[in-house]
């Protein structure tokens, strides 16, 4: 996948027919800018959210759907009307929050960054994947963080006292591991999947957290890298003639190994998650 240079070799696919993406958490941020890129691409952008957004001269091209991850049964929903009103040729998991400070459980009677960030993702994959009409590939991307590498699945649906922090590290762990598991479950699955860590960028993510923190986080963020920038690159990964696959990059275009866990906690864990979805999945 590595040129002699040591970074991913970039050769643009030019779509020969209109292609469908759709974008979670496509409203705000990096994922608003995200839609903005594939509409001027001359995609077909489906997007998530809790608000409606508009783009004039872009109504033949856009789709918006009402949704909110934390209720699974009402998401689902939503998700399986997707599938059957549209071919999906790329799929973004970007929808996320940054954990509140007091913990929060979801109408699901689940952690709120655990269901949000990740379930509700891991969900809409598999219906997806499970209504592929067409025999036209399809490419999942999940947008992680670097704080996934200092979570620990070992610590899955750890009851403890509730730390925000490591609420939301673990989330995106999860999604960061979540193409390794997607390709268990359809191994002869016509999909690509990756991870992509942004590193640190300013975005509206702060909006779940204190006035101190929103405070600090809008003084920072001026001198973070620009989530507009970050859309680019990732845009640039997906255009790819061969897109990376079962692996994480990040913004410098470096790889990284989806991490590995010993023993049976790995899949204990995606059992369990299994599990919480099954009946939503048909």
């Amino acid at each position: 996948m590595r040129d002699k240079s040591g970074e991913i070799p970039f050769r643009m696919t030019i779509p020969a027919e209109k292609k469908t993406i759709l974008i979670t958490g496509g409203t705000s941020g990096l994922g608003l800018n995200l839609v903005r890129l594939f509409l001027a691409e001359g995609y077909h952008v489906v997007t998530t959210g809790r608000r409606t957004v508009s783009f004039p001269g872009y109504e033949e091209s856009f789709t918006f759907y009402r949704v909110d991850f934390s209720n699974l049964v009402l998401a689902a929903a939503v998700f399986k009307a997707i599938c059957f009103e549209h071919e999906i040729d790329v799929l973004i998991n970007n929808a996320g929050v940054l954990s509140p400070v007091d913990k929060k459980i979801t109408e699901d009677d689940l952690e709120y960054t655990y269901q949000v960030n990740f379930l509700a993702h891991l969900l809409l994959d598999i219906l997806v994947i499970n209504n592929k009409k067409s025999g036209r590939p399809l490419k999942i991307v999940s947008v992680t963080s670097p704080v996934y590498r200092i979570a620990n699945l070992r610590e899955a649906g750890d009851v403890k006292a509730y730390i925000a922090a490591k609420a939301y590290s673990q989330s995106k762990l999860y999604l960061a591991i979540m193409c390794r598991h997607l390709k268990s479950l359809f191994p002869d699955g016509n999909f690509r999947c990756f991870s992509f860590d942004p590193g640190i960028f300013g975005s509206g993510i702060y909006r779940m957290r204190g006035k101190f923190f929103s405070f600090l986080y809008r003084i920072a963020s001026p001198f973070m890298r620009r989530s507009s920038t970050v859309a680019r690159r990732l845009v640039e990964y997906i255009l790819m003639d061969q897109s990376p696959d079962g692996v994480i990059v990040d913004f410098r275009r470096r790889i990284r190994r989806i991490p590995e866990f010993q023993g049976e906690t790995e899949d204990k864990f995606w059992n369990e998650c299994q599990a919480i979805i099954s009946g939503l999945t048909g």
